[in-house]
């Protein structure tokens, strides 16, 4: 018998056995392969994550985003859980921080009166229930609808019995990191199975007493860094430099951010992204400026190098387009100069890309 015809005979068998489909390869249909992909609002974020075009937020597969106060966490949740309305998708946000404002939500993109479901769970055994139990109810009316699960957060949800205990900090350590990790345990099978989008914020904290290397670390123990995907980490920058963005009254409107792909599956780990963040109410300018950030990708490479404050962006053709950065946002609007951006963007941070910027444009 060959092996080929060996492997196919072993693949019935256990399919059998198990009486439902266990085994696969992985060139068919398989419940591993991620199909769907669901943007954060940051075209860099989703390239570093997915390593591909049209990337973001695996379906299917659990990502972590933790990050230091302000930093964004929830924002980028909330524009995952927007973008999924707009591809079709139920949006479910798990709030056990009691820190949702509709209002803000809205402005961000997210229609919270339809194709949205909010939850105030108490703990973290309701939290894992509840998931379970939305699964369940929506893939028995609806298979194949697109499902994102916003939890926000991990760290500030508390287990049964702390809620029912003292406020004595030893009475129950590693209780949280027991449940997280048996939760996850039980449900990552299922996120994968029925094709939803497990998205979970959580914080940064200090491991106090590490001497090297970095000290931050996620509460919440071991659980989430092995079950997660994908692990973002954010982090906000403060300098007046490249920090925070004010208005012409000097008032605080945004600030940069920083991503790190602390775990990746699906391209290499440790890369990182900025991009800025923005919460200008008055003017309608809330969110992630996501093409803001192309330019500091772009701007300096082959196919658009800079000379002192200009920069001269070259087509396929031959042809160039100089430009200064002032006149970069009008730019970005035409449709040749931005698409002309974007197979740069690509061809820049896609590892791996086989097909040449020139064959993208032609």
């Amino acid at each position: 018998m060959s092996k080929s015809s060996l492997v196919s005979e072993l693949r019935s068998s256990l399919n059998k056995q198990a009486k439902h489909t266990i085994a696969y390869d992985l060139h068919g249909e398989n419940p591993t392969e991620v199909k769907t992909w669901i943007p954060t609002g940051s075209t860099v974020l989703d390239l570093v994550i997915s390593n591909r075009e049209g990337g973001g937020i695996p379906v299917g597969k659990i990502t972590t985003i933790a990050g230091e106060s302000q930093s964004g966490k929830s924002l980028i949740a909330t524009q995952i859980l927007a973008n999924c309305q707009k591809m079709g998708g139920i949006a479910i946000y798990i709030d056990t921080e009691n820190a949702s404002d509709p209002r803000w939500m809205t402005n961000l993109g997210l229609t919270t009166d339809k194709d949205f479901l909010y939850l105030q769970t108490q703990t973290l055994e309701s939290t894992f229930q509840a998931i379970e139990n939305v699964i369940a109810n929506v893939r028995q009316k609806a298979p194949d609808r697109l499902i994102c699960i916003v939890w926000d957060s991990v760290a500030a949800t508390p287990g049964q019995a702390e809620v029912e205990g003292s406020y004595d900090p030893t009475s129950q350590i590693g209780l949280s990191a027991r449940i997280i990790s048996r939760g996850l345990r039980k449900i990552t099978e299922m996120i994968g199975q029925q094709k939803i989008a497990l998205v979970l914020t959580n914080q940064l904290k200090t491991n106090i007493g590490q001497m090297f290397g970095d000290a931050r670390v996620e509460p919440g123990g071991k659980g989430l860094p092995y079950q997660a995907s994908a692990r973002i980490w954010l982090t906000r920058h403060t300098g007046k430099a490249n920090g925070i963005i004010t208005n012409d009254q000097g008032q605080l409107i945004g600030y940069r951010t920083s991503a790190q792909i602390v775990k990746n599956r699906f391209g290499p780990p440790n890369r990182t992204c900025e991009f800025n963040v923005m919460f200008d109410l008055a003017n309608g300018d809330v969110g992630i400026k996501d093409e803001d950030s192309w330019l500091k990708v772009v701007g300096g490479t082959d196919l658009c190098p800079r000379s002192g404050a200009w920069y001269t962006l070259k087509y396929a053709d031959g042809t160039e387009k100089k430009f200064q950065k002032a006149d970069y946002n009008k730019l970005i609007k035409e449709e040749e100069f931005r698409q002309r951006f974007l197979d740069i963007l690509h061809s820049e941070l896609i590892i791996g890309y086989e097909q040449s910027v020139e064959e993208n444009v032609s």
